[in-house]
């Protein structure tokens, strides 16, 4: 990352930009950096200016003024941006200079003119490549798979091969929730006797079995269009995957605009297992855009009507989702989980503790993702309030968002640079470690803006509890039910900032009720929250169906 840094650096020493443009997306290291090395004037765009936007509003946002020079970050993302997206995205705007950011190792420094001659013949094909998946799209749906699905399955309990589908084009990925997921299920399935083939856009790291079907390149600059085609390059190359191998039962992770699964367990006449942890239509529409939105809600409903066994997350997730189902007994309340052997009091955080500086501290920890409802901006204020009160404490915060470098800037300015680490994104081999380099975990989550219910089931939290750690967390939804106040931790009212310095100093005080409300989180989470539990709950659904 740091040579495409210090050739965009180059460029921008080289010319004389007054006013920038910077679409950071989720790149907070680039904000940082060119506000501590460049006295520019630049326009910061990051993803929460994107989120709920359609095209027409994105374009405005990047032809507000004109600008010397745009800049637009991929890196840090965990989101599959295509190199077609940030073109167009690029087009957008009135400069007539742009340095584009794919990757790690990857960029684009070019003129616009440059980028329409790079971008017209894709674009060309791809439109009328576009009007025949929208069509056959349209017509299968709505015309031919109501009539031609079955729904009774013949489940092959001597066979124990699953086939695992990821339809959201999620890309490489390497750290977060859903690769946790994914990762924690094949490993719980396993436990249980499962072999499981991988299937997705990218092979998953580590994984044996993976099945790989890449998308069409000539429908990258549109989302919708690409996921639509997805479904149908699913289904023709995992045919093949049935001629070859004894598949048992299908799990799919639910996604937009795909329901491979459905036509493949009808095909095949195996059982469906469909993982939701929301609504997708409903994620689309108030997290990012969704264009063909009665389109995209007829697949959803057709998927979940057609499953054998639905795994939703949390109570309020069913909840959601089970107006739009045939049945819903099949739904099963399934929280994620965790390793307890990987995540365990065992594990030394001495190493972390030395390398950042912390050996004579207390440590409060948070990982996670530095958005809004990940409460990272609550611990951040409690933070400042505890750090007033007693120098003996620090701050781990572990990961990276939209809100990280704003952050990390008033970490600057308080002068606390010491007091509250930043350690960036990590992968999730590493984060038992850094979870042991601290005393205490937080857990701060927020409710939606809109008043939508909280319907996650926190990985971090199974994790946490698996640690041994006492834990701070906020009294939301399923985390509420699961955190039993001074049994095994502490709850707060979610965005109470002084509920939560005072919960802070109280575990700093008693070491004892440290000692207890970590042993009992540990104790918790065995007898009910890992991996093999959250496989054996929907995989003995498939099996008593």
């Amino acid at each position: 990352m740091e040579s495409v840094y210090s050739k965009l650096f180059d460029y921008l020493k080289k010319n004389d930009f007054k006013e920038i443009l910077l679409i950071a997306f989720e790149d907070s290291d680039i904000v940082k950096l060119l506000q501590q090395n460049f006295s520019l004037n630049i326009k910061v765009l990051s993803k929460s200016d994107f989120v709920g936007s359609c095209l027409s509003s994105i374009a405005k946002k990047t032809r507000e003024k004109k600008y010397d020079l745009v800049i637009i970050s991929n890196a840090n993302s965990q989101v599959n941006r295509t190199k077609t997206s940030l073109k167009v995205l690029a087009l957008f705007s009135k400069s007539k200079n742009h340095f584009i950011i794919f990757n790690d190792d990857e960029y684009l420094l070019c003129s616009k003119l440059k980028l329409l001659f790079n971008l017209f013949p894709r674009l060309f094909i791809g439109v009328f490549y576009s009007l025949f998946v929208l069509i056959r799209t349209y017509f299968v749906f709505y015309f031919y798979y109501p009539f031609r699905v079955k729904k009774r399955k013949n489940l092959k309990a001597h066979n124990k091969t699953i086939l695992f589908l990821r339809t959201d084009l999620a890309g490489k990925i390497f750290a977060g929730g859903s690769v946790t997921h994914i990762k924690g299920f094949i490993d719980g399935a396993k436990q249980l006797g499962f072999e499981t083939i991988y299937s997705a856009d990218f092979p998953l790291i580590n994984h044996p079995i993976s099945v790989v079907v890449k998308p069409s390149s000539f429908l990258d600059f549109f989302d919708e269009f690409q996921l639509m085609d997805y479904h149908f390059r699913m289904i023709k190359r995992l045919k093949r995957c049935f001629r070859e191998n004894s598949i048992a039962l299908i799990y799919q992770r639910h996604s937009t605009f795909n329901a491979s699964g459905v036509i493949l367990s009808s095909t095949f006449d195996v059982p469906l297992i469909l993982e939701v942890n929301y609504s997708e239509v409903w994620a689309k529409k108030n997290w990012s855009r969704l264009f063909f939105e009665k389109l995209a809600t007829k697949i959803e409903t057709f998927a979940l009507q057609n499953s054998d066994v639905i795994g939703v997350v949390s109570e309020v997730a069913k909840f959601q989702i089970k107006d739009f189902c045939d049945d819903e007994n099949k739904i099963v309340i399934n929280p994620n989980g965790v390793d307890p052997e990987k995540f365990s009091p065992e594990i030394n955080g001495l190493r972390i503790r030395k390398e950042l500086k912390l050996e004579d501290f207390f440590v409060i920890g948070f990982i996670g993702t530095f958005t809004r409802w990940h409460g990272v901006e609550t611990l951040f204020d409690a933070a400042i309030k505890v750090i007033e009160k007693n120098d003996r404490i620090k701050f781990l915060l572990i990961g990276d968002g939209n809100l990280k470098s704003t952050l990390e800037l008033k970490t600057h300015q308080l002068n606390l640079n010491d007091k509250i680490i930043f350690t960036g994104i990590i992968s999730h081999d590493k984060a038992p470690e850094y979870l042991a380099a601290s005393d205490v975990l937080v857990s701060p989550h927020l409710g939606f803006e809109d008043g939508t219910k909280f319907f996650g089931s926190p990985t971090k939290l199974f994790e946490y509890m698996a640690m041994g750690k006492p834990i701070i967390a906020s009294d939301l939804e399923q985390i509420g039910k699961i955190i039993q106040n001074e049994v095994n931790g502490l709850k707060f009212s979610p965005g109470n900032v002084d509920e939560l310095v005072n919960c802070i100093l109280q575990l700093y005080d008693d070491a004892d009720l440290r000692d207890r409300l970590g042993k009992k989180a540990r104790e918790d989470v065995i007898q009910n929250y890992t991996w093999k539990h959250n496989a054996y709950r929907v995989l003995s659904k498939a099996f008593e169906i």
